[in-house]
């Protein structure tokens, strides 16, 4: 492996940035959340799903869900205290619509793909869909929301 590919790597990797206990902890801590999230948002889409639709429901879910996600990802995953929490608030919320836009578009369209499925398979197109956002949400949280301050120097 030559030199200039290795060095085109680690600018690749250079937007997750550095991370109190590195990139591993710091993404097994965004997994940790997430499944507590994922396990919550499954009961409250099922509980929502009995009063309004599969899209309605999703927005229900992961809204009630979101406030926990950012708390959680702030103190455990990002372990940030820097930064006005309004601000990294604000910034979350716009990730959170950008997440929830990519979700239900995926949800829609499976919805479409299986014509009148199952609770339980709707439930889990849901959580799939929900994958969507995740990405989205773990690259813009470290890029841009709890992003590390500069080093001084």
């Amino acid at each position: 492996m030559d030199s200039e590919g290795t060095e085109r790597r680690g600018r690749a990797l250079a937007w997750l940035g550095p991370y109190p206990g590195g990139r591993f902890r710091r993404f097994a801590s965004f997994a940790v959340v997430g499944a507590i999230s994922t396990a919550a948002f499954v009961a409250l889409y099922a509980l929502a799903r009995t009063m309004v639709g599969p899209l309605a429901a999703n927005f229900i879910a992961l809204s009630l869900t979101m406030l926990f996600n950012f708390a959680a990802n702030r103190k455990y995953t990002f372990q940030t205290a820097q930064g006005a929490w309004p601000v990294q608030g604000a910034q979350y919320l716009a990730v959170y619509l950008l997440g929830l836009g990519a979700s239900s578009g995926a949800l829609h369209v499976s919805l479409t793909m299986v014509s009148e499925p199952p609770r339980a398979i709707e439930a889990l197109l849901a959580v799939a869909a929900g994958a969507v956002a995740t990405v989205i949400r773990f690259v813009l949280l470290s890029i841009w929301v709890f992003r590390p301050a500069p080093a001084r120097a």
